[in-house]
Order: structure tokens, then C-alpha cells, then sequence
């Protein structure tokens, strides 16, 4: 089997998000020149319509804030004793106001990832979407996570970690999510002047933020922080917060661009102590200054190299790889330009065998790609298929985002569903089994799959094809 051709499978399927129709002779011209000029094109990388025209964070919490109007008047007239010929009426749900709104999000976002030129970079862009996790899990969150990857993470992926860091954790959609948009300090002017009663009881310290800060987006769980680093990085970002719990009347200062602000009122101020360092009182800029300090530490590089390692080669990561990565995190001063070359480089990220097991998302993508397909701009058939196949969309189930060890998604029932996927698209698709398999799994095809495709009725092969562990591992 040509060289090439073997590389361009990997490039296509390992590092990208799939072959479709053609690629892997287009590939096959040059696999690494190929994934390696894709960061390049990070700057100037096309958003695919309509994901270029969604509403900014800005926009979507101007919408929930007059969601929560709306039911503070509503719940007021309803407390009026209502008459017979003036009947309670029901509030609209989040779903109901805003569904509309979620379901472009989902559908665009798959559309990007299907038509993009730029595979390797959607990836890319995937595997920093999802180590730092925001999840639409309830209330003004529920609309801000594709805004919140356009906004803080798109533009930061050729970028430093550290203007990444800096940048999802004062995003809105991350202090929502980890509750920091309600953190007060135990000193700071707000607790002080709350007095007595429920509502000072409800003001207080949130370390969620802090904690995740350090544990899963910098250091790891076992980095080198005490739980004093914890509620010393937490009292520095009190205050942070966004638009949504401030009175109306009350002004403060941005935090960022796009809609989170910095409550002076409810700040801890004071000295801090870091991990062995300190940092002089500050508002905003103390928090920032120990974002950039946790970011270039010796833990961070190993931590981050260890997950790109795990993400894209083996879920048990080559540890030469892995110190190839954390060398040059270290020595670029985490830019990700740099860790992207070194990874798509490094001679064991292309190691012939099918080592990662493809998440539901991942699989989906590769599925349409290879069909030559993109979801429908204004339907609702991409989300339905990710949840049906267990990763539905905006929604990890904790803040350390969707796992990448095989053995999470390998299953009886998850194989079974994807096999479902496949049938229904297969009795959509033209062509042929063995043009589908040769186009899209190239030299991985097994000769036991071969044969089988040649004995099999059309529909039957093509789904054979997709629903096959050729194509089910990269």
C-alpha cells in the first residue's frame, strides 16, 4: 500500500473529522503538509453559514434578561387574584422562549464541522471547546455555549493558552456555568452592607470556578495546590460576574467584551497568595495576573500535553509524545501554533494503527463527511441523532466535558444505536459499498470487510461501511 496514502487515511480520520468524496487522494499529495498548514489558516478559516451570522453573548443575554422580566411581571399579575373571567395563565418555559435559538446554535455548529475545508482545525477547536466546558444545563447558560466557542475559543486556537485561559474564564457563559457571577466576598463591601437575615446568608464565597480553574483547565487534579490556592484564586475573582446580577441602575466596569462585568462591590480585596506567590491587591487584575501565573507553570504544560496526547493518538498517550508536548508548551511560552505543529509532527502520532475509539460526535461528523452530506440549516435531525447516540449537544454532564477513554463509549447499546444511524443514512445514500468503504477508510479496509461488502445488497453494504470498526476507530 502506497506511504501516502496510508498517511493520508490518518490525517484524514485520526487528526481530522473524516474523509469525504476525493480527500484522500487530495490528501495523499502531502498528509502532513496538509494538517500542518491548517493552523495557518486559523485567521482567515471560513465560518460556514449560518453559524457566521448567530447572535453574540451580548445579544443572548439581553433575550434571558427579558425572559426574567417578563415572568417577574407575569408572576405579578397572576398574584392579583385572578378572576373567573381572567384565568391563571402558564409562563412560557426557557425551552419553549428560547428553542428556536438553541436548535440553530446545534445545527450550525454541525454544519461547520461537516463542510469545513478545514478539518483538522475543527478538531482543533473541538478539543478546546471541550477542555473547557461550559454545558447548557440550566438557566442563562442554556444559550451561551456555541456563542461562548466562537467567542473565546475560535479566535484563540493559533494563539498562547495562557489569552485563552484569560479569556473563557471572564467569558459570561463560564462564570454562569460555575457559578462565579455569584460570588461575594466574606469582607467586601456588598457583605458587609447586606446586614442580617436570608439575604446576607445567601451572599458568600463560590470556589467552583477557582477549582476548575486549577484542577481541570491548568494544573490537574494532582498539580501542586493546596485548598488555601483554591480559596485564595476564588477570593481573587469575586466580583466577577455579568450583567444579569447587577440591578439595572447599578454600573461597573467591563470584564470583557462581551458582557461580563467586574462588581467592585462584591470583590475580596487584599494581598493573595498563590501557590508560593504573591499578588498585590489589584480589583480585576489580580485574578487575571494568577490566570497567567497558573498557565505557565511546569504542571499546566504537562497536563495539557497529556490531553492532547489522549485526544488524538491513544488513550494510554505515548510518553515521549506527551514530553515532546510539554517541552514545547514550556519552551513557547504555550503558544498553541507551536503544540499544534510538534503533536501533528511527532512520528508516534502516526503510528498505522487504529488506536482512539471515535466519540459520538467525532463518528457523526465523519458519517456525514463521508456522505458528502451536512445537516439542514433550520431542522432539528443533528441534535436528535447525537442524543440518540449519547452526546447531546452543549450538554457534558460535569464541567470536566465529555471523556476520551474508549471504554466510555464502547458498548452493547451505543454500538447497537450507532448501527441504527447508519441504516437510516445508508437507505438515503447513492453510490456504492465498496466506492463508499474505498473512499472513506482507504488502506484500513480489511479484506474480511471487502468480501462482505461484495456479497451484501446495496443498502445493506453502505451500512455495513459506516457502522464498521474500520470506521468507527481513527
Amino acid at each position: 500500500m502506497p506511504t501516502n496514502l496510508v498517511q493520508a487515511e490518518i490525517a484524514a480520520n485520526r487528526f481530522g473529522l473524516g474523509a469525504g468524496p476525493g480527500e484522500l487522494a487530495e490528501i495523499a499529495q502531502d498528509p502532513r503538509g496538509w494538517v500542518l498548514a491548517q493552523i495557518d489558516a486559523a485567521e482567515r478559516a471560513p465560518l460556514i453559514d449560518p453559524l457566521a451570522t448567530l447572535p453574540s453573548t451580548v445579544t443572548y443575554l439581553e433575550h434571558f434578561e427579558r425572559f426574567r422580566r417578563d415572568h417577574a411581571a407575569a408572576r405579578r399579575r397572576m398574584s392579583e387574584a385572578p378572576t373567573e373571567d381572567e384565568p391563571r395563565q402558564s409562563l412560557p418555559t426557557l425551552l419553549e422562549r428560547f428553542g428556536a435559538m438553541k436548535q440553530a446554535e446545534i445545527q450550525a455548529r454541525g454544519r461547520q464541522q461537516c463542510l469545513s475545508p478545514f478539518p483538522v482545525l475543527e478538531r482543533w477547536v473541538m478539543f478546546w471547546s471541550n477542555h473547557f466546558t461550559v454545558s447548557a444545563d440550566r438557566g442563562g447558560v442554556q444559550l451561551l455555549p456555541g456563542a461562548f466557542e466562537r467567542e473565546a475559543i475560535r479566535p484563540y486556537v493559533s494563539g498562547s493558552f495562557s489569552a485563552m485561559l484569560l479569556s473563557v474564564e471572564q467569558h459570561p457563559a463560564m462564570l454562569l456555568y460555575l457559578d462565579n457571577a455569584a460570588s461575594v466576598g466574606p469582607d467586601s463591601p456588598l457583605a458587609r452592607n447586606a446586614g442580617g437575615g436570608a439575604s446576607a446568608r445567601r451572599l458568600g464565597l463560590n470556589e467552583n470556578l477557582a477549582r476548575e480553574i486549577l484542577e481541570l483547565h491548568t494544573l490537574g487534579v494532582d498539580g501542586p495546590y493546596q485548598q488555601q490556592d483554591v480559596v485564595e484564586l476564588a477570593r481573587a475573582t469575586t466580583g466577577w460576574r455579568t450583567r444579569l446580577e447587577l440591578p439595572p441602575s447599578a454600573e461597573a466596569p467591563a470584564l470583557g467584551p462581551y458582557g461580563s462585568l467586574f462588581h467592585g462591590a462584591a470583590h475580596q480585596g487584599g494581598e493573595r497568595e498563590l501557590m508560593g506567590r504573591r499578588f498585590p491587591a489589584g480589583g480585576a487584575r489580580q485574578g487575571r495576573d494568577m490566570l497567567r501565573f497558573v498557565a505557565g507553570q511546569e504542571a499546566t504544560a504537562t497536563f495539557v500535553a497529556t490531553k492532547l496526547a489522549r485526544h488524538f493518538v491513544a488513550d494510554d498517550p505515548p510518553s515521549e509524545l506527551v514530553s515532546a508536548l510539554a517541552s514545547t508548551f514550556q519552551r513557547e511560552n504555550g503558544r498553541l501554533a507551536a503544540l499544534f505543529r510538534t503533536l501533528f509532527s511527532h512520528p508516534q502520532a502516526w503510528q498505522p494503527q487504529a488506536l482512539k475509539f471515535r466519540r459520538p460526535q467525532e463518528y457523526l461528523v465523519a458519517l456525514y463527511r463521508a456522505l458528502g452530506k451536512a445537516p439542514t440549516p433550520d431542522g432539528s435531525d443533528w441534535g436528535q441523532q447525537l442524543r440518540l447516540l449519547g452526546q447531546p449537544p452543549f450538554l457534558a454532564g460535569a464541567p470536566a466535558g465529555w471523556s476520551d477513554d474508549a471504554n466510555d463509549w464502547i458498548g452493547a447499546d451505543a454500538l447497537n444505536k450507532r448501527l441504527l444511524v447508519a441504516q437510516r443514512h445508508a437507505g438515503d445514500a447513492s453510490g456504492e459499498p465498496m466506492e463508499l468503504a474505498q473512499q472513506s477508510l482507504g488502506p484500513r479496509l480489511r479484506e474480511t470487510t471487502a468480501v462482505a461488502l461484495s456479497q451484501a445488497p446495496r443498502t445493506q453494504g453502505l451500512a455495513m461501511v459506516l457502522a464498521s470498526p474500520e470506521f468507527q476507530w481513527r
